[in-house]
């Protein structure tokens, strides 16, 4: 039951994600990491949370562009030669990009609870 509390909490943070960015753009991950944190205040993993719910929001962005019909592998691809990388590890990176903006400003927000 826990588990599924935290599967909902990751979720819903990938749901905001995904219109956050679509509407704003993707400086707005690390808003909603912080706003998220100082929200649920009962959650233990806030950064966790938050970091796994905007890599799945990106992912989701990324899949749902590649079924419209935008071919994502070429630009993967394309890009992953220039910085000299397999093209898996550039949607690696997307995503980590992702995580990290949104996971280290929950953390960061989540110090604000202990006053």
């Amino acid at each position: 039951m826990i588990a599924l509390r935290y599967v909902a909490r990751v979720v819903i943070v990938a749901a905001i994600c995904v219109v956050a960015t679509m509407w704003i753009g993707w400086l707005s991950l690390p808003v909603i990491g912080f706003i998220y944190s100082i929200i649920d205040r009962h959650a233990r993993a806030r950064g966790t949370i938050a970091a796994l719910g905007a890599a799945l929001g990106w992912l989701v962005m990324l899949c749902a562009e590649a079924a419209r019909g935008a071919d994502v592998r070429m630009v993967a691809v394309k890009v992953g030669e220039v910085m000299q990388l397999p093209a898996f590890a550039i949607v690696l990176v997307t995503l980590a990009f992702a995580a990290l903006l949104c996971g280290t400003a929950a953390v960061l927000g989540s110090g604000f609870d202990r006053t």
